[in-house]
């Protein structure tokens, strides 16, 4: 494959420095692609907190964690006011590049890869070519039978949903033809750490969200609330320690903490254990395995969702333990990545990994290296746009 010119736009990293893993997620693109040798640009989008000074300390500490990865010439900023206007280079202020360099890049760009419509229009017709990348499946195409998505400002469309288009998937199309792909990892980022040991729980980061869409009169619910409370007795009848790093507030009054610690669930705070990338890999590594509930849309609609997270999991030769939303259909399943879909067989996979934990470890691994590489996956993105 020729060296390519590719910008990756995206809004969410720089007003949310704490989020580790999706910090993981995105770094590994880039990374990703330049290791590839290509031309790489990630233009985030950020809107104005209202307050200057705070927008320059999160501006700061987002250059500052790319610095750490040797990524400083690969990013720029676009800060824009807080009102609603879409965001553009002339009514807003570049960071990392100017605007000049900005707009040259877009217009040189052989591809923009932009994230669940991140860019919008007019800041869009910089870019001759342009996919969108989905990484909420489902979620996504039901929101855009009754709001503009910016779906149709794209020519290409690309899904971790890999169970869309299948006949069996209910994700509505919205008559759009998307690229399937796994997430994937950077693999020189993810080592294989020791066993640490049977005492070590089975973990989980989430985000303790609540909320529902319809799709014509069928509910769906988007929250990750709901997917793991429908396994809340997995800690006692497994009698192992199960930890969740969720954002349930220590003065939350839905009850929802005191239900879960009631359960023998052990909680604890993403903000304080997986605050940055390198904190995020080491409470993987501190991991048994995980235990990963998806929304239950994804479930519902077979979407083919699997998680970044799950993929860092394998890479660190952590097994993953997860409620299928139809992947099984795409990857092996059984050694590494065991799958349940009811509370008796996630109880039968603790077990069974638990019983023969250095295969399913090393499993994990091989797993991560066959199906989920950086390089493999993204040539094939890649491929999927015409280059």
């Amino acid at each position: 494959m020729s060296r390519i010119r590719i910008t990756l736009g995206n809004g969410s990293l720089v007003g949310y420095p704490q989020a580790g893993g999706l910090w993981t997620l995105f770094l590994q693109y880039t990374l990703g692609l330049v290791a590839l040798g290509h031309e790489v640009l990630w233009l985030e989008v950020f809107r104005s907190t209202g307050d200057a000074a705070r927008d320059q300390k999160l501006i700061d500490a987002f250059f500052g964690r790319v610095h750490d990865y040797g990524l400083d010439d690969h990013y720029a900023v676009l800060l824009h006011a807080k009102d609603e206007k879409p965001p553009t280079l002339e009514n807003g202020t570049v960071f990392g590049k100017s605007s000049t360099e900005v707009k040259e890049w877009a217009r040189t760009s052989d591809l923009l890869w932009n994230f669940a419509s991140a860019l919008r229009q007019p800041l869009l017709s910089l870019f001759n070519h342009r996919a969108l990348i989905d990484i909420d499946p489902g979620h996504f195409q039901v929101s855009a039978l009754a709001w503009d998505m910016g779906q149709h400002d794209h020519q290409m469309f690309l899904t971790v949903g890999v169970k869309i288009g299948d006949s069996d998937c209910e994700v509505p199309t919205l008559g759009l033809r998307w690229h399937t792909f796994p997430p994937f990892v950077y693999l020189p980022m993810w080592h294989v750490s020791p066993d640490p040991g049977p005492q070590a729980p089975f973990t989980s980061i989430t985000q303790w969200n609540w909320g529902e869409i319809w799709l014509e009169n069928r509910v769906l619910s988007i929250a990750k609330r709901d997917a793991y409370l429908r396994y809340l007795d997995l800690p006692k009848r497994t009698g192992r320690t199960f930890q969740l790093a969720a954002n349930i507030h220590p003065d939350d009054e839905t009850g929802d903490r005191e239900l879960l610690q009631s359960r023998c669930w052990n909680l604890v705070d993403p903000h304080d254990v997986a605050a940055s990338p390198a904190l995020y890999q080491q409470y993987i590594s501190r991991s048994r395995a995980e235990i990963s509930c998806p929304k239950p849309i994804f479930r519902e609609l077979k979407t083919g969702w699997f998680s970044d997270r799950s993929a860092c999991y394998l890479a660190s030769g952590r097994p993953v333990l997860a409620e299928d939303t139809g992947f099984r259909d795409r990857f092996p399943t059984g050694d590494g990545l065991v799958v349940f879909r009811d509370l008796e067989e996630a109880v039968a996979g603790v077990a069974n990994i638990d019983a023969n934990y250095a295969r399913h470890s090393q499993a994990a691994r091989a797993f991560a290296e066959e199906f989920l590489d950086s390089g493999r996956c993204l040539k094939a993105m890649l491929t999927a746009c015409g280059l």
